[in-house]
């Protein structure tokens, strides 16, 4: 049997019986409206369907009038319970063969496996403290299957057992075990690049920081250098946690700006030093472990929806708005709980004009929303700056700075707090504009800002006045408490322990 090809539609694999066939052959079988190259049996003239998991059987042939003797299923459509005709392609008349769709949404039984594996320990970590029984009435997979799963799992170390507890009426099964992700069983690197935040730390599958280090102070202005950096941290934290190599499953970095990801390489970032680079690769490169980089708004959103599965064990369903705030601001957009990736820098938002604005902003224009309504101009009014004092470059700011503003407003400081109110009202204001296309659930706010609380409460206002002109309700305001860090700590996770679980646990239990 052999991997499909992936194409528009429902994909799969596919166990095929044919009758009869000469010899075994690799043939392309197309199931509308995908083709999937598949190895055939020879088998006998006696040849008859296997049956089916409680007693079906396979379903009947249907007559075509084309003079196929055999039978054709030429616009037959897909049976019930999964049945699809799968026919050797011949001029669109041909031989039937039967096929069972073994993954609606799969590549290969070994990608069914990884899927269901991710399934079972995305709802472990997601709710520790789950029984079996439990995680098999949520996700729908089988009390074997899952028992099956968690066994492969905890032969791998990446989970464990806890106490046995009494099942609730109506539960399945004898074992009512409660399972949790396994924090010695797998480790990530996270590395978070901007201008307000650079660290890098360990985690652990469980969720649980082991270590972390600041990087220099000073923004770095070669590359190099900035690999030699944080490959330093990185060896340093490896060492104090004392954490197996072959347990550090990979690495995560996350910046501010534009990503290709098909290349790794960042487009855009607000670190200078970046653009044009790929810091994952080269890191990867280093340490011998998979890398990946990504935007701190997809980054947060990513984060967002692993927050929302663990507290409300639901998928954040339809279209996100996730905004972060720090020196600049980012918008993204999220769709059912997963990035929409363009390819397109997220700081653009931040230059969109305003009307009467007069701060002079870093890429040179007047009046761009980032002098109104980020850390960037709030630092520039509190600081006494005049309207039309020369712009200031990304390497001239100080995220203490930024940290001691949030700080005073939290402390609620009147000259800070209206500062901070009136940013947080035209934003509020402006996202009608941005959203209004989009038409959000909800909207996510993060970054530094998010922790001024009157920061929040004008952009609540500013939202409500802007809604209240057309007549509608603002989406709410998710404000979260995740930061930059532990955001890409998050995206280290989801990537590399529910992606592509697997192999590393086929690896560790052999």
């Amino acid at each position: 049997m052999a991997p499909i090809t992936r194409s528009a539609g429902v994909v799969g694999t596919f166990a095929v019986w044919t009758r009869p066939s000469s010899s075994m052959r690799t043939t392309s079988v197309k199931v509308p409206p995908t083709s999937i190259p598949i190895r055939f049996k020879s088998v006998s003239s006696r040849w008859s369907p296997p049956p089916l998991r409680n007693g079906e059987t396979f379903p009947q042939r249907r007559q075509c009038p084309c003079p196929s003797p055999a039978g054709c299923v030429k616009g037959t459509p897909p049976d019930r319970g999964g049945m699809r005709r799968a026919v050797l392609a011949r001029a669109g008349h041909s031989t039937v063969a039967f096929a069972m769709d073994l993954r609606s949404h799969g590549a290969s039984v070994g990608a069914l496996r990884d899927h269901n594996l991710a399934l079972v320990l995305r709802r472990i970590i997601a709710s520790p403290g789950s029984s079996r029984t439990e995680i098999a009435a949520r996700i729908g997979l089988t009390d074997a299957a899952v028992s099956r799963i968690t066994r492969d799992l905890i032969e791998a170390g990446l989970v464990r057992e806890g106490k046995e507890v009494p099942g609730g009426p109506g539960q399945r099964g004898r074992r009512q075990v409660q399972l949790a992700p396994d924090g010695n069983g797998a480790a990530f690197v996270a590395v978070s690049l901007t201008i307000s935040d650079r660290r890098v730390s360990i985690v652990d599958l469980a969720g649980r920081r082991r270590a972390e280090a600041a990087l220099p102070l000073a923004l770095p202005r070669q590359y190099p250098r900035l690999l030699d950096d944080v490959a330093t941290a990185v060896r340093g934290l490896l060492s104090r946690t004392r954490i197996a190599r072959p347990r550090i499953l990979g690495l995560a970095v996350a910046t501010a700006g534009a990503v290709d990801q098909d290349s790794g390489r960042v487009a855009a970032s607000s670190l200078s030093v970046l653009e044009g680079r790929s810091p994952s690769v080269d890191l990867s490169d280093r340490f011998r472990i998979p890398g990946i980089v990504e935007t701190i708004g997809n980054t947060f959103g990513l984060a967002e929806a692993h927050r929302a599965m663990r507290d409300s064990g639901g998928d954040m369903a339809g279209p996100s708005l996730v905004i972060h705030v720090a020196f600049g601001l980012g918008v993204s957009v999220m769709l059912d709980g997963q990035p929409v990736r363009t390819g397109g820098d997220e700081r653009t938002a931040g230059h969109v004009p305003v009307a009467g604005g007069m701060g002079r902003c870093v890429c040179g224009a007047r009046g761009c929303l980032m002098t109104e309504a980020a850390g960037y101009g709030i630092l520039r009014r509190l600081s006494g700056l005049a309207v039309d004092a020369p712009r200031q470059g990304w390497d001239e700011m100080r995220p203490e700075a930024l940290r001691d503003a949030v700080a005073r407003a939290q402390a609620r400081e009147d000259s800070t707090v209206a500062t901070m109110a009136a940013a947080g009202d035209l934003l509020g204001e402006r996202l009608f504009d941005i959203a209004s296309v989009l038409a959000p659930r909800r909207i996510m706010l993060g970054g530094p800002l998010s922790g001024a609380p009157s920061f929040v409460a004008g952009m609540e206002q500013g939202l409500s006045r802007a809604h209240a002109r057309v007549g509608t309700e603002p989406p709410p305001l998710r404000v979260s408490v995740i930061d930059y860090l532990q955001a890409t700590e998050l995206l280290a996770i989801e990537e590399f322990a529910l992606r592509r679980p697997l192999a590393f646990a086929t690896e560790t239990a052999a």
